[in-house]
């Protein structure tokens, strides 16, 4: 009896170890999120936005809020919920304003240095995408941020 359970209190702090380093994992990325971007690039259904239409798009993330503007008109606000143990890295948003209010939307994400990147579907019934790339007709982008 005492093996079994000493052997379940073994399995239970494990899983708890687990948790611990995924939730700290998840905390060091958001932590890296935090503060004012620039948008740098964006690609919907497989074709490259122009310069010019991304000026002004500026997106600041503090805690676990998302709000985007342009030319300081507030265009979407949503939570972000990260999940780093995965490759790639997963993102959840919940957007809160517009049609989209409260509807999960999936997307994938990676940092590196002041480059934050993410992919996802323009719907929330839309799976979360697999890589960094889009196709026509497939209402998908990628948007590349870069640390103001």
């Amino acid at each position: 009896m005492m093996r079994v359970v000493v052997s379940i209190l073994c399995v239970v702090l494990a899983f708890n170890s687990l948790a611990a380093r995924q939730d700290d994992a998840a905390k060091k990325d958001l932590k890296a999120l935090q503060g004012d971007w620039i948008m740098a690039a964006l690609e919907v259904n497989g074709v490259d936005v122009p310069a010019n239409k991304l000026e002004g798009t500026v997106l600041a993330i503090k805690d676990n809020r998302y709000v985007v503007k342009v030319k300081d008109k507030l265009v979407t606000t949503a939570i972000l919920e990260l999940n780093p143990k995965t490759d790639p890295k997963q993102l959840d948003m919940t957007p809160q304003d517009g049609d989209k209010k409260d509807k999960l939307m999936r997307a994938i994400y990676k940092i590196e240095g002041d480059t934050f990147k993410m992919a996802r579907g323009l719907n929330p019934e839309q799976e979360r995408p697999t890589q960094f790339a889009t196709w026509p007709d497939t209402n998908y982008f990628v948007v590349t941020w870069k640390r103001k």
